[in-house]
């Protein structure tokens, strides 16, 4: 299965997938029923692409197992390829190159370790003044207040920009 993810996930290899088994079956139904090549790469393209005119079909049991494969192989690579092609016309003005997302995330976690420092500095410069006692009396203070202000709908319209009033 592993194979077959890499697969959908290379374009280019898929495409070439996709044509490698269109002319494959092609040329096996062009042998198997008898007729010229360039019929078979036309039933190739008509069964490929699910249109069936039905002026070209397989006889054969074996025929018609080549025509099963193509069919289920073009309806399952054809529009992963599709979307590829697609995502392609897709601008994310918001990406970062893979240097800029390493050069960010170093810098948030400068800062985190940086946030941590002062923490800690104003912690010991306050346990200093006021002792251990009163520091840990105010920090549960403030949780408390916190979290009776919390409100989880109010804090979803703020960050998305909705009005609280409406």
């Amino acid at each position: 299965m592993q194979h077959v993810k890499t697969l959908f996930n290379q374009p280019r290899r898929l495409v070439v997938a996709i044509v490698a088994v269109w002319v494959a079956c092609s040329l096996a139904y062009a042998l198997l029923e008898g007729e010229h090549p360039v019929q078979g790469l036309w039933w190739g393209v008509v069964t490929g692409s699910t249109v069936g005119y039905g002026d070209y079909y397989p006889s054969s049991v074996a025929g018609q197992v080549v025509a099963m494969l193509l069919i289920v192989a073009m309806l399952v690579m054809v529009p992963i390829a599709i979307g590829h092609v697609i995502a392609g016309f897709v601008v994310d003005r918001n990406a970062f190159t893979h240097d800029e997302q390493v050069a960010l995330a170093r810098s948030v976690s400068d800062l985190h370790e940086r946030v941590a420092l002062v923490e800690r500095l104003v912690l010991a410069s306050l346990q200093e003044q006021h002792g251990h006692d009163w520091v840990a009396q105010r920090i549960e203070e403030h949780r408390l207040a916190d979290e009776s202000q919390f409100d989880p709908h109010e804090q979803m319209l703020q960050l998305f920009g909705g009005d609280p009033g409406r």
